[in-house]
């Protein structure tokens, strides 16, 4: 994949990468990635889905859920919505303890599962939140988080629920935090949509509904 042109994504924070599965969303993500890397950004790519092709695509060991650095300038994170739940309610709750004791409950968990978009704000709230992670210089720990979407239909009502949270939670750190994010989701300067496709009709289809 040529390197994308100068200015059209250097500005940006956050980017949703999307399309029907199968149409190779993960190998756009490593490619944006290792060109972004290449311009001395450090790159976040933060994935969703179940199978992990990434590690393979770059040459590095097995992606789990916990950070590892995959090439220079590059890291990347498998998320899961049950533990990506819990590391939010740690950053809610600040207590370790006290995150896994509510998180592990059959009964909460169980709750979290029937709230509708809950678990799918987990993942995107996670990954929007290393945007705002700094250095001890002040500098961004990550310039741009590379999110690894699901495919077109789920993933956009994945990339809506921060705007239904703003209007419908009561007001505390969840809808704060929703109406950051959804603050830099529809920042054209600060964020934008890779829409994946192939030279076949039903990806070409979903792309152009897409847009």
């Amino acid at each position: 994949m040529a390197n994308p042109p100068h200015g059209a994504l250097d500005s940006r924070r956050f980017l949703f990468v999307t399309g029907k599965g199968g149409v190779g969303k993960t190998t756009v993500c490593a490619a944006l990635a290792l060109a972004l890397a290449g311009r001395g950004k450090r790159v976040l790519i933060a994935m969703t889905g179940v199978q992990e092709r990434l590690s393979s695509l770059l040459g590095s060991a097995a992606i789990g859920h916990d950070i590892q650095r995959v090439a220079t300038n590059v890291w990347a994170s498998k998320m899961e919505p049950e533990q990506a739940m819990e590391e939010y309610g740690l950053l809610v709750l600040k207590v370790r303890a006290l995150s896994r004791r509510l998180f592990d409950n059959k009964y909460t968990n169980g709750f979290f599962r029937a709230v509708p978009g809950l678990f799918d704000w987990a993942l995107l709230g996670k990954a929007w939140y290393h945007t705002t992670e700094t250095r001890d210089d002040g500098s961004w720990l990550y310039d741009v988080v590379l999110f690894d979407a699901p495919s077109t239909g789920h993933g956009l009502d994945m990339l809506r629920v921060p705007k239904v949270l703003v209007e419908l939670a009561p007001p505390g750190v969840l809808r704060r935090d929703a109406e950051r994010a959804w603050a830099l989701f529809k920042d054209a300067e600060r964020s934008g949509v890779v829409i994946t496709t192939l030279p076949q009709a039903m990806p070409i289809s979903e792309a152009c509904e897409l847009v």
